[in-house]
């Protein structure tokens, strides 16, 4: 089912502004980085001026994106009021970052997939179906009969890729796999983009994961399984909080485990949720107990809480919806 959203609107909102600036969320991944350069790519070849802004900058893993040095860190000061504000991959206003907040800017138009976007824009293209907002940027770009260049596809390709972790993570529909087909033919390289997105980290990287996987628990009959990261291990291994991204899919990987989630510490009063489950468990109904959302298998919050009250809290919530 396509999504309903105006597209004479969008046509015209492309058509008729010159200056853009695309916004992603924080702790990015490869959806947030390839639908945000992607469709600054799209809007560049345009002749409009475009700025893709996401709160850490370019992360070292995804400097293979091509076209990424479109990405700058975002400013303090508000862009020119004249610039027209695009949010993609963010379910609401608040997910770029507090920067985003201070500037007291309207969002213009919004490109999102998650379930519980709050249609926050002036103009929303949302569609819970669809794989990622890659694919949700790249079917109006068609639509629009608007030209993708090499470039583009790759970056749209990366989110695609990187939001199904390469097409595991549900059941797709065939149009997904021909969709990936037709970024193939523009030019997007699946092998070379595989290798980069998956295999392709540092070192430290390894040294964490290590440090994760030794301290991982598991509870209720190995229904659940989880660990927690703290700022010591991000200095003990050399790691940077990026690199942390997708260590649940390890813990996924035991027959047993239908809830896998991560805490992490962001600050003595502040710990960051993230979780991961199988077998049909909705995430969002354990996420949203804490004021965070996201997808069905995937979802996460911010508790505003130390990490042994977060920990219990998590999983009073999880034990009693499994039972």
């Amino acid at each position: 089912m396509q999504p309903e959203y105006d597209l004479a609107a969008l046509k015209s909102f492309f058509k008729e502004n010159s200056s853009f600036v695309i916004l992603s969320h924080c702790r990015p991944d490869g959806d947030a980085y390839g639908s945000a350069i992607g469709l600054g790519l799209i809007l560049k070849d345009l002749g409009k001026k475009v700025v893709v802004h996401i709160e850490e900058g370019l992360q070292e893993h995804f400097r293979f994106l091509p076209g990424s040095s479109i990405l700058q860190t975002p400013p303090p000061q508000a862009p020119d009021p004249c610039a027209k504000i695009i949010l993609v991959d963010c379910s609401n206003a608040n997910r770029p970052g507090s920067y985003f907040e201070s500037w007291s800017r309207k969002v213009d138009l919004n490109f999102d997939h998650h379930i519980d976007n709050t249609l926050f824009a002036t103009l929303n293209v949302v569609d819970p179906q669809a794989s990622s907002t890659s694919e949700v940027i790249f079917r109006c770009i068609e639509k629009l009969s608007l030209p993708c260049s090499k470039e583009a596809a790759s970056n749209f390709y990366v989110g695609l890729l990187t939001d199904t972790n390469a097409f595991c993570f549900r059941s797709f529909p065939p149009e997904t796999f021909e969709l990936a087909a037709k970024l193939v033919r523009l030019g997007a390289d699946p092998e070379q983009l595989s290798v980069f997105s998956f295999r392709n980290y540092p070192l430290s990287r390894f040294y964490l994961l290590r440090e994760v996987l030794n301290q991982t628990q598991f509870v209720e009959q190995s229904q659940i399984a989880f660990y927690i990261l703290t700022q010591d291990m991000y200095q003990r291994t050399g790691s940077v909080p990026g690199e942390s991204e997708n260590f649940l899919y390890y813990l996924q990987m035991v027959k047993s485990v239908i809830v896998a989630f991560m805490l992490e510490e962001l600050s003595p009063v502040l710990t960051r949720l993230s979780l991961r489950s199988s077998k049909n468990f909705d995430v969002r109904q354990v996420a949203s107990k804490f004021g965070g959302g996201g997808h069905k298998q995937a979802a996460g919050a911010r508790l505003k809480l130390g990490l042994e009250e977060a920990k219990r809290a998590v999983l009073s919530e999880i034990k009693a919806l499994l039972r």
